[in-house]
């Protein structure tokens, strides 16, 4: 059975600088806009594989960078992000846009926070899921003064932020892996499979789900727990 190619991505992009009178309730006009966010750095991994690519502004200059994350993008079968609906995706293609690159190869998207949102949890952050389903947590940092002193050109700090992209990416391909069972929305991307979350055969019909008009099979898969629907029919 192959397995399908899923990309873990996360993305750390440099605040939008502008000037400004006041530090509350500001409404900032274009006028007073000195430069816009973008991009600095993007870490990425294969599912269900070790290591983590990293490329970065300052190592790899911004066209390498984005082309080596939108590379990876045209060979997945689907991208995991958090909140990468939002944020990471929307962005990555206005990145590809000012760059002038071709845009990525259309793909599945996965984002897990969309699943955590339906968990009722005290915080969706994922500084606050890891540590609490006890599945790993963030690097720690000094907060915004890191990315200050990126930005200045700091090389420790630089290495800080690539350390802390990558972590990113570890913790959501785990948060990924124990949570799939959860995701009723998952992709059915392995097509040869019958566990629409996790591929496996190893399903098992119990029971039925019932409406005023129709019943439907439920399945539960064996490996990994997870949920699905199977034939439906009216119900005379």
């Amino acid at each position: 059975m192959s397995k399908p190619k899923i990309l873990i991505v996360d993305i750390e992009t440099a605040p939008a600088i502008a000037y400004v009178w006041r530090l509350f309730d500001v409404n900032i006009s274009v006028e007073q806009l000195i430069s816009p966010s973008r991009m600095i750095c993007a870490a990425f991994k294969w599912h269900g594989k070790a290591g983590v690519t990293c490329y970065s502004e300052w190592e790899d200059g911004t066209l390498a960078m984005l082309t080596g994350l939108r590379d990876a993008i045209n060979e997945a079968d689907a991208v995991v992000t958090y909140n990468g609906d939002k944020f990471d995706i929307p962005k990555l293609n206005g990145e590809f846009v000012s760059a002038g690159l071709e845009p990525a190869a259309p793909c599945t998207s996965i984002d897990v926070v969309k699943t955590v949102k339906k968990l009722g949890l005290t915080s969706n952050k994922l500084a606050f899921v890891g540590p609490f389903f006890k599945i790993g947590q963030k690097l720690k940092h000094e907060g915004f003064e890191l990315w200050s002193k990126v930005l200045d050109g700091a090389p420790k700090a630089r290495e800080t932020m690539i350390r802390y992209n990558k972590q990113d990416v570890v913790l959501l391909g785990q948060l990924y892996s124990f949570l799939r069972p959860y995701m009723t929305t998952h992709p059915h991307i392995q097509v040869d499979g019958e566990c629409p979350n996790c591929g496996s055969d190893n399903v098992q019909n119990r029971g039925f789900r019932y409406t005023r008009t129709t019943k439907t099979q439920r399945i539960q898969c064996t490996d990994c727990g997870a949920w699905s629907s199977g034939a439906r029919s009216k119900i005379k």
